[in-house]
């Protein structure tokens, strides 16, 4: 009897002790882990977004902002969203049918005060307050701020307890950005310009307006376009900006052609070319785009330009030679990217020279073999207005924390010189004669003088095989006024019907954009 009771109490020991330590394991070992795991039954940190910096035009016109709204969301089995961003009355009223499940919480969401005002560029940002596309994304480190976090506390039963939503760590306002666009040239760029692209049944088209001495980028206009407000409603191919694709700039890129051929001395103002109505290099027969008129067996370079002919073009690039005409080409900045101010800028299409088929030295004179950005474009051609020196386009003019402790200011970059000043100086007369008595006419603005040029090239197909028959991408570039340059602005129109001319679908959207834009500037007229 003694030796049963001996081992009942010694079981009873041994069932005591494994007790005792397995309570230590509990209390003391692993008390920080179910603590923790205590807590994440009845808690749920909830990440807030910041008050997400502003969005300005030039002038501090509101392109951007964020305001409060009230999110519903519910503690009864586990945490979850009801119903976010809501004008308070909404959410108040979901509310309202169970108060004792659905709870308020504030969140900031973003507004688009113009609308489509510039979309592609502003971009838009997504549920969570993240910058998605255009501005919003590529500066989405300054505008975002300090993300705040809260945690709510609910009973065994889901149930949250009164006074249970409590900030833990606040959050910080984002930086406010300012832009280099204007609003109101902006939405004379956006109007005129989906004017023409109804009227000529096109598939779309932009619109630049750039600061000839700073680069300063005043109107930046895409079509068509989508509301950020609710861009979800638009195909995805229109959130991404065009500026930052390549197009191949067609007769365009003459005046690049005159350019090189003139620094280089391959030619002068007062070269002859033959007049041909077609030129064979390297096997490839290359023809004008339209019927000349021939005043003679040879051409000047101006009459080249002003009736853009391929022919004579080409002529330019075989005196220059493929090494010398690419060499020229990179000074002018083709083959790298702006840095203009949004992320994903192509840097263009541009092989080395020694990659070269035979046809291209034609070919690229007048715009085809190559592909540039519009932004390239307008760097390469602010050459002309500034001496011979290239100006960097710009879109970011200052970056601003709210308590104004910390601001960065973008200012006017040269990018290096393309040509001479002498040179810069003879292709403003020829750009000029271009206007005068050329393609361009239909861009010339009373009392100021204008000098551009105008392109048409066939779109290519994708993946490099050939061209699309009958499908046309239009454009125009120009300066004015062109004794003091002010405003260089580039049209491009994608795929018109019935006129495919730059001089047509382009010149007219040129004079009335730059003529609004000189004029609401109070710049001084350079003609009588």
């Amino acid at each position: 009897m003694d030796k049963r009771i001996r081992w009942l109490f010694i079981i009873f020991l041994v069932c005591f002790a494994a007790v005792v330590l397995r309570l230590f394991v509990l209390q003391v070992v692993q008390h920080v882990f179910f603590q923790g795991k205590s807590a994440e039954q009845r808690t749920r940190i909830i990440d807030l977004s910041a008050n997400r910096g502003d969005i300005l035009d030039c002038n501090g016109e509101i392109l951007a902002t964020s305001i409060d709204t009230y999110s519903v969301f519910s503690q009864d089995g586990g945490f979850a969203w009801v119903a976010r961003r809501l004008p308070r009355a909404e959410a108040e009223e979901i509310r309202s049918a169970d108060p004792q499940r659905y709870f308020l919480l504030r969140e900031k969401k973003r507004l688009y005060p113009r609308g489509r005002t510039a979309a592609q560029v502003i971009g838009f940002v997504g549920a969570d307050n993240q910058g998605l596309s255009g501005v919003e994304i590529s500066f989405d480190k300054y505008l975002k701020g300090k993300t705040g976090r809260v945690v709510t506390e609910g009973d065994p039963q889901g149930r949250e307890l009164y006074g249970a939503v409590r900030e833990i760590d606040p959050s910080a306002d984002g930086m406010n950005i300012t832009l280099t666009i204007d609003k109101n040239i902006q939405y004379v760029a956006e109007k005129f310009l989906a004017a023409q692209l109804k009227a000529s049944h096109a598939a779309a088209g932009q619109l630049f307006v750039m600061r000839a001495k700073t680069g300063e980028l005043l109107a930046v206009a895409s079509k068509p376009d989508f509301d950020p407000s609710d861009y979800k409603k638009s195909p995805p191919a229109l959130w991404h900006p065009r500026c930052l694709d390549p197009y191949e700039p067609g007769s365009t890129f003459k005046l690049i052609t005159t350019a090189a051929g003139l620094e280089d001395g391959a030619v002068t103002p007062g070269t002859k070319l033959k007049a041909l109505d077609r030129i064979e290099i390297g096997g490839k027969v290359i023809e004008n785009s339209h019927q000349i008129s021939w005043p003679g067996a040879s051409v000047s370079l101006s009459f080249m330009l002003e009736k853009s002919i391929n022919t004579a073009a080409a002529q330019v690039g075989l005196l220059l030679g493929p090494e010398k005409f690419y060499g020229r080409i990179r000074r002018f900045g083709f083959g790298a990217a702006t840095g203009f101010g949004l992320d994903g800028e192509s840097a263009g299409i541009l092989r080395p020279w020694r990659r070269w088929y035979k046809p291209d030295i034609g070919m690229i004179t007048f715009g085809q073999g190559i592909a540039v950005t519009p932004l390239q474009l307008l760097r390469a051609v602010s050459a002309f207005a500034n001496g011979g020196r290239l100006v960097e386009p710009l879109l970011i003019k200052r970056i601003e924390s709210s308590d104004g402790k910390f601001v960065k200011l973008s200012e006017a970059e040269f990018a290096g010189r393309a040509v001479s000043e002498q040179t810069a100086e003879v292709m403003k007369t020829l750009m000029r004669n271009v206007c005068l008595r050329g393609s361009g006419s239909k861009a010339q603005i009373g009392r100021f003088a204008v000098g551009g040029k105008t392109g048409t090239a066939q779109k290519s197909a994708r993946g490099g095989r050939g061209y699309l028959k009958g499908r046309y991408i239009a454009s125009f570039i120009g300066i004015a006024p062109l004794g003091d340059p002010e405003i260089i602005a580039l049209v491009i129109v994608d795929d018109p019907q019935g006129s495919i001319w730059g001089e047509t679908v382009c010149g007219p959207v040129f004079k009335n954009v730059v003529e609004y834009t000189l004029r609401y500037l109070n710049v001084k007229p350079d003609m009588i």
